[in-house]
């Protein structure tokens, strides 16, 4: 007797939902040190000096998010997401910065060294403790003009006060911090698009690193990128509507790969259950049919028992048990379907009796009909 069921096959909610946290967990970590790699890199070229606050931020952030792929990894990847959307401006922001200030800055330096050799007095002392304690070149530099000002006045003696020369320090130092924002946020603006254009690069780099299996996904993949780098360089979108789409095709791809792990526990699963029931099981095929895909796994008995099984993304597995003598096969579906609820905790469902036959002239037992009726 020769008989093929299809079913629908599940695995436990708690084994599903611990292969869902372990692929975020580990898409998050890889970009958890791709973003620090970033920091360090930011720091050791002396770039904080730049965005002091910035870099501030993103240090805690990935403090935080070091813990949260711990206890939370569902947490680390939306703060994973957030960090995405705005360590590339920090990036091309300070590099900006530098270019712009550095060689001025350098100068004011040089300057302000050989002024303070000359000129001593407890008011020109204050000024200059004043220019010291300013740490962001950006400040700096739009503070330079309002600065001069109050060293001249100092010169002149229209200041004497050190109480005066604060409050007007102070003064000139909080417009330039107004300044340095304005113009950080335009360097930002004007960076976006070359920002945006990376996170799309990067997204595809992930994509062909992933050994994704259906490939069909993967055309889905690439195409997506495309367009979307079209749909930049035309501002056919605008550049917060790509960023959002790129996170979309993230999630999407850690939905393939979650759900090409499942299938593999269901191969596992399937290949172990043949053992356990005295079958020699073949190494699991890969068939690519039409765009798609399902694992294909052969089972032998010395007997000439055989069994057929196929499982595809969808969530279904097909199998035939062929070459039995009388009803005895119907006795070793029922344990196979038993044990991988028992022993695996796989669930299935949604019977369907796609073929049978008594006797033992059947099909070639190496081939399953498939929903069309086809050979699989």
């Amino acid at each position: 007797m020769s008989r093929s069921n299809e079913y629908s096959y599940e695995l436990e909610l708690e084994r599903k939902r611990q292969i869902y946290l372990n692929r975020i967990s580990a898409t998050t970590e890889e970009y958890y040190h791709r973003y620090y790699k970033t920091f360090l890199d930011m720091k050791n070229n002396g770039l904080s000096a730049y965005i002091p606050s910035e870099m501030k931020r993103l240090e805690s952030d990935l403090s935080q998010l070091r813990n949260l792929l711990i206890v939370d990894p569902e947490e680390a990847r939306e703060l994973s997401f957030e960090v995405g959307s705005y360590i590339r401006s920090m990036s091309s922001l300070a590099m900006s910065a530098r270019e712009q200030f550095e060689r001025l800055e350098r100068m004011r330096v040089e300057n302000l060294r050989a002024e303070r050799e000359y000129q001593h007095s407890i008011l020109m002392d204050e000024y200059f403790q004043i220019l010291k304690n300013i740490k962001n070149p950006i400040v700096i530099n739009y503070s330079k003009e309002g600065l001069q000002e109050l060293k001249e006045e100092i010169e002149s003696g229209n200041l004497t006060s050190v109480a005066d020369l604060k409050e007007k320090s102070e003064h000139v130092i909080s417009e330039a911090k107004i300044k340095a924002t304005e113009w950080k946020n335009y360097t930002i603006n004007k960076n976006r698009k070359k920002d945006v254009a990376q996170s799309i690069g990067e997204v595809e780099e992930r994509v062909n690193k992933e050994n994704i299996e259906d490939q069909e996904k993967t055309k889905e993949f690439m195409s997506r990128i495309r367009k979307l780098r079209v749909d930049l360089e035309s501002g056919a979108l605008d550049t917060n509507t790509i960023e959002a789409s790129v996170v979309e095709i993230e999630n999407a791809l850690d939905d393939t790969l979650i759900t090409e792990e499942t299938r593999r526990e269901m191969v596992l699963a399937v290949v172990n259950q043949f053992k356990r029931q005295e079958f020699i099981v073949e190494k699991p095929q890969l068939v690519k049919v039409d765009g798609k895909n399902f694992v294909k796994i052969v089972a032998k008995q010395p007997s000439g028992k055989r069994a057929v099984c196929n499982i595809d993304l969808k969530g279904k597995i097909a199998y035939k048990f062929d070459n039995y003598v009388g009803m005895t096969c119907l006795k070793d579906i029922e344990k196979f379907n038993v044990d991988l609820d028992r022993v695996y905790s796989i669930k299935l469902s949604d019977e369907r009796v796609l073929w049978q036959n008594p006797d033992r002239l059947s099909m070639d037992a190496n081939s399953l009909p498939n929903n069309e009726g086809r050979n699989a």
